[in-house]
């Protein structure tokens, strides 16, 4: 069917913008975006994906409050047809206002949810687009997709039962990734290799155990995001990045070195060091310390998330369906959930303080440890 998107001339298949040139039922399109206040004790993540081959459109929002309490409400519904131009799923809208420049995502109030936001989002720094992400593994092709990343600042607000928290000048990031990753859709095929679940990179290291970090990192005039993949046996899978300085001149990341201190007893970060090495000669230092808690992915349906278990990418439902639920956040690692059992879920995303060559500013800093890794033995 034809959209407003049909309109332009960027076809890049013969076919029409709600279609892709793919029958991988995995194909995912996804506007992610989060932010929040300086000590962590105020946060927010939400996001808008489109699986065109599983005619499925989800959205969520989750919203922290005082390390105490993560708040998840998530919608699903049936994709087509599509009749807007812009991301939107019942009560969730993403508007790009101007691209790459400023966004407006907002949850409207409503009886069945406690979450509401007003938020904008104004770049800080050029949206930077990553390095391929392209795998496989027993002869099958189990990632392959593109991302771009993005650091603003967040005006606005976010409600949680009827409170409200105010955003002037939070520190913001977002990504907008869209191909094909392990672990949506309801199905992956088991072709002999085991891997960790819960996190789509750890297919990348062929089943030996995963350390991924992903920080994204602005003082007010200095900036950049990086990436490196590492298997459990030492073997760095994937590195890249890039900084900008004062005079917005962008400079690639070459090489990264690192140091985590754990929280005791757990895999959450509470300090991390980056050695950043850059095309240009230069070393940056990274110094982190992470703020509120790290995010509980599931709560937005991944990692097996929504009430059935099958997490992302299902087919649930031809209109609107809402699942909502808090999550007990108080303990780094261990999370309360309804039901009254206590666990621990592989995608956990953490928010950081740091200082970047000295100068003091924020960071969003994922980390994901799986299996036994030498980079951490003699940590827990």
């Amino acid at each position: 069917m034809l959209t407003d998107l049909d309109e332009s001339l960027h076809h890049q298949a013969p076919l029409t913008f709600d279609h892709v040139n793919t029958t991988d039922h995995r194909f995912y399109d996804r506007q992610l975006m989060g932010g929040f206040r300086p000590d962590g004790e105020a946060a927010f993540l939400a996001g808008i994906t489109y699986f065109k081959n599983m005619n499925v459109a989800e959205g969520f929002m989750m919203v922290q409050a005082r390390s105490a309490k993560q708040y998840n409400v998530r919608f699903t519904k049936q994709l087509r047809p599509l009749t807007e131009s812009r991301a939107q799923l019942g009560p969730l809208s993403l508007t790009v206002v101007e691209p790459f420049k400023e966004l407006r995502f907002v949850l409207e109030a409503g009886v069945d949810y406690p979450l509401a936001m007003d938020i904008t989002y104004r770049a800080v720094l050029p949206a930077r687009l990553e390095h391929p992400h392209n795998d496989r593994m027993d002869g099958r092709l189990h990632t392959d997709y593109l991302r771009y990343n993005q650091l603003a600042k967040i005006s606005g607000w976010i409600e949680v039962e009827g409170e409200r928290f105010d955003a002037a000048d939070w520190f913001g990031w977002r990504d907008h990734s869209w191909g094909v990753r392990p672990g949506v859709g309801g199905f992956e095929p088991q072709t002999g290799t085991a891997v960790g679940g819960g996190v789509a990179s750890a297919s990348r290291t062929g089943g030996k155990g995963l350390f991924l970090v992903h920080a994204g990192f602005f003082n007010g005039t200095q900036g950049g995001s990086i990436q490196l993949i590492e298997a459990g046996d030492g073997k760095r899978i994937y590195t890249e990045g890039a900084v900008c300085g004062a005079d917005g001149e962008e400079i690639a990341v070459t090489s990264i070195t690192h140091d985590v201190v754990f929280k005791p007893g757990t895999r959450v970060f509470d300090t991390m060091g980056l050695d950043l090495g850059l095309a240009n000669g230069e070393t940056w230092t990274l110094r982190a310390k992470s703020v509120g808690r790290p995010w509980v992915y599931r709560g937005g349906g991944f990692d097996s998330g929504f009430n059935d278990g099958k997490g992302q990418g299902v087919y649930r439902s031809k209109e609107l369906m809402i699942e909502t639920e808090v999550y007990d956040i108080s303990d780094p690692e261990l999370i309360g959930f309804p039901d009254g059992t206590r666990g621990k879920t592989k995608h956990r995303e953490q928010m950081a303080v740091c200082e970047i060559n000295g100068v003091t500013g924020s960071a969003y800093m994922p980390m994901f440890v799986i299996g036994d890794l030498v980079q951490l033995k003699g940590q827990k």
